[in-house]
């Protein structure tokens, strides 16, 4: 058989690229702390780490004041919080949506309506993110999201960013007639400079998508330690599997320790019960237990002491678990779309075909795949779906 990986990978002879560690999960649940903690136990080890956060979660976990600009925090490693956009400073999504509307005679004031839609309001947090792990600057980056719902909004926005590169900004090779056009024409010359733009804009949030779906990278999920929030993490990581995000540990966070008295033995109790399901329900995900600290945490000192106690004998910049990948393999004169969905009932499937793509429907959340040349002409197709993996078979 013959597959070709659905995401991007090392090519051999290529320099080391930057480790990659996103975290999201449960809101409150302390996914801030955890990703600070990670960040200082990876720059303990010798790496230039940068802790980057879509939030105000990691100033708090340090301690320290954070801005656009990266902040020295201790050996090896600092610290970033992205600003959304404002209208005074609207980065360089809006400013290009602006320029966009204004060259086709549209309402300028509609472009700031849509850069405002949930998933692009922090395209230029994105952007600033992607520069950051472009910029040599670093070994390991570690990414504090969103909660997870948000989180995947933000990552299924990276997709259709890296589909829309292809389809809507396709690479224009030069005619004899370009620098006429040029000369004579500013608006010809204003609509090539907006093109341009908006496909070198499209070009480093598909980077971006290839750099968080890549053999470097993973996303790591914290929970607390209850049945509704292992509900949420069991459905964040059939989301970021569709998306073919690798997810790698989960952290039940926050467990009441032993020495925390007979007021919490109930609780303790409960969270027995949680732990073992959770446990059950995310294996193959390796889950590491946290218990709660008897005050709120932060400075290096605190998250240092915090990553050995979460993460044990584990190393936190290893990836810890990797799981199947998505491909497409061929298999005599039929090709094979194959995609991990774990945690996924056969009754929230649903596949649709449409001309040159097909879409996976997965619950709410749904994914269109370009397909292969060599099947947009088969008209036979098939699925099955064993529990854990979705195979699409084209026939002739």
């Amino acid at each position: 058989m013959c597959y070709h990986r659905l995401v991007a990978g090392p090519v051999a002879g290529e320099e080391a690229q930057v480790r990659s560690i996103v975290f999201t999960g449960k809101g409150g649940s302390g996914v801030s702390t955890l990703a600070a903690a990670t960040a200082v136990a990876l720059a303990g080890s010798g790496r230039r780490t940068l802790a980057f956060g879509l939030g105000r979660g990691l100033a708090a976990a340090f301690d320290k004041p954070l801005g656009e600009l990266a902040t020295p925090l201790d050996a090896d490693l600092w610290g970033l919080e992205a600003v959304r956009p404002s209208h005074e400073e609207p980065g360089l999504f809006l400013e290009w949506l602006r320029d966009l509307f204004l060259w086709r005679d549209m309402d300028e004031t509609v472009a700031d309506d849509i850069a405002a839609l949930p998933g692009l309001v922090e395209i230029g947090c994105l952007l600033t993110l992607e520069e950051r792990i472009e910029s040599d600057e670093y070994d390991a980056v570690v990414v504090d999201l969103p909660a997870a719902r948000h989180a995947l909004d933000l990552l299924c926005a990276l997709d259709s960013a890296a589909r829309a590169l292809a389809r809507l900004f396709p690479e224009r090779a030069p005619t004899v007639l370009d620098p006429f056009l040029r000369a004579f024409s500013a608006q010809a010359n204003d609509g090539e400079a907006i093109y341009n733009t908006g496909r070198a804009l499209l070009q480093r949030l598909s980077r971006l998508r290839d750099t968080l779906s890549g053999d470097s990278a993973s996303v790591r999920l914290v929970c607390a330690g209850d049945r509704t929030s292992v509900a949420e993490a069991q459905l964040a990581v059939t989301g970021l599997s569709l998306f073919a995000y690798p997810v790698d540990a989960a952290f039940c966070n926050r467990l009441h320790p032993p020495e925390s008295g007979d007021w919490s033995k109930a609780r303790r109790k409960d969270e027995k019960a949680a732990l073992a399901h959770a446990k059950d329900s995310l294996a193959p995900l390796p889950l590491f237990p946290v218990p709660l600290a008897p005050r709120d945490l932060s400075g290096i000192d605190a998250l240092g002491a915090l990553a050995s106690q979460a993460y044990g004998d584990a190393d936190p910049a290893a990836l810890l678990h990797s799981g199947p990948v998505q491909a497409f393999s061929r298999n005599g004169g039929s090709y094979v779309l194959s995609l991990a969905l774990p945690f996924v009932d056969r009754d929230d499937l649903a596949i649709e075909r449409l001309s040159d793509v097909i879409v996976v429907h997965v619950g709410d959340r749904s994914r269109t795949f370009d397909l292969p040349a060599e099947t947009r002409g088969m008209g036979s197709i098939s699925s099955a779906f064993d529990g854990e993996t979705l195979k699409v078979t084209f026939g002739a």
